[in-house]
This record gives C-alpha cells, structure tokens and sequence, in this order.
C-alpha cells in the first residue's frame, strides 16, 4: 500500500512539474530531450557456462540453462534528439538490476519510432542497446544489454511527455563465481572462461520534456 502511495505521489508531482513548468527558448532545448525513466524488471530465463582452476589446481566446467524467476528495477536519465517528426533517438545511462545479486551500469542508445509524432499520444515502438559496467569494484568484463519493445505516450503539454513502455531484454554477461572451496568467489585470474546471458521482461515509466 505504502509503494503505490509513493507512486501515485511521485506521478502527481511530475504531472504538476509538467503543467506549470516552461522550458527555456534556447536552440538546446528546441532540438532536444531530458528525461528519467525507472521500472521493474522480472528476469524469467537464464544460461551459464563457465571454466576454471581451482585453488587445488584441477579444472571445473559448467554449463547449464534454466529459469530464473528473479525481480530487479532500473533507474535511467535521458537524453534524446528528434531526428525527424516521427522518430528520435536518445542515450539513456543508470543503474539496472540483473539476473541474481548481479547490478549494471549500463550506457544505451535508443532508436523510437512514432506512427504519429514524437508530440502526440499514442503508441511507439523502441529498440536499444549497448555496453554495461558493473556496480561492484571488482575489475570485470564488460557487459553488453540490448531490447526491444512498444510504448504508449500520453502528452501531457507541448513540451512535456510521459510514457509507458514494455520491453523483452537480452543480456550477456560475466558474473561473478561463487566459490565452492572457501567464502568469496573464485579469483579473476583462475577463470579460463565465464559467460552467462540473462533474458527478462520490462516494464517502465518515462518522462521527458
């Protein structure tokens, strides 16, 4: 109950900001966009397959693939251009929950499209992609992430939007192995190889002025 209080209050206030607020008549703000966007997202699929040397010296494989029922959120800032009427692209960079205890930095870049225009209501469709840092200050491969999906804008002025999307993303990344042998994970340097995609379901809410 206390979440969907902070929701509706956190919606009222944006659609407040919106109506009363006015963006200044620069060239800046006559070609671009600034928004956030945050969500859930609920990871359905996962697959792994890893190689290493153990402290004792012998090697471990594994390679399994499975469901994997786990919620995370996002939180994203924004910055888009419209390239034309109809379609706009933006980098959007924040944080994103993936797979099991495993969070990402990620930095994308989203291509929109709208059936109507970018300033009208109704629905759109999206593709993003793009590299991942990890939150942990371990030293990791990057990640990469990349979805797709359909979205629905309601105009809420002539310079302010907000939008709800829904998105299947695919991640592939390098996530750290627990460690049979001790407490911890198993050292960066033993591992010959690690690799694990992720599949999940999003869904988001966005405001851009």
């Amino acid at each position: 109950m206390n979440r969907h209080k902070i929701l509706i209050t956190i919606l009222l206030v944006l659609n407040s900001t919106c109506l009363f607020a006015k963006l200044p008549d620069s060239w800046f703000f006559r070609h671009f966009r600034l928004g956030a966007e945050w969500g859930y997202s609920q990871c359905l699929y996962r697959s792994w397959s890893y190689n290493y040397f153990s402290e004792e010296g012998y090697r471990v494989y594994d390679d399994q693939q499975g469901w994997l029922l786990r919620p995370n959120g996002s939180v994203f800032l924004q910055i888009g251009y419209d390239l034309s009427a109809k379609v706009n692209v933006a980098l959007n960079a924040g944080y994103l929950g993936t797979g099991e205890n495993n969070r990402l930095l990620p930095v994308l870049l989203r291509l929109s499209y709208f059936p109507k225009t970018t300033t009208a209501d109704g629905l759109f469709g999206w593709v993003q992609g793009g590299p991942a840092l990890h939150f942990h200050t371990e030293e990791r491969p990057v990640a990469w992430t990349e979805s797709l999906g359909a979205g629905y804008r309601i105009a809420l002025t002539e310079e302010c939007n907000l939008d709800f999307l829904l998105g299947v993303r695919l991640t592939q990344d390098h996530p750290l192995i627990p460690n049979p042998e001790a407490p911890g994970y198993v050292s960066r340097h033993n591992i010959l190889k690690n690799n694990a995609g992720y599949c999940a379901l999003d869904l988001t809410i966005a405001v851009n002025f």
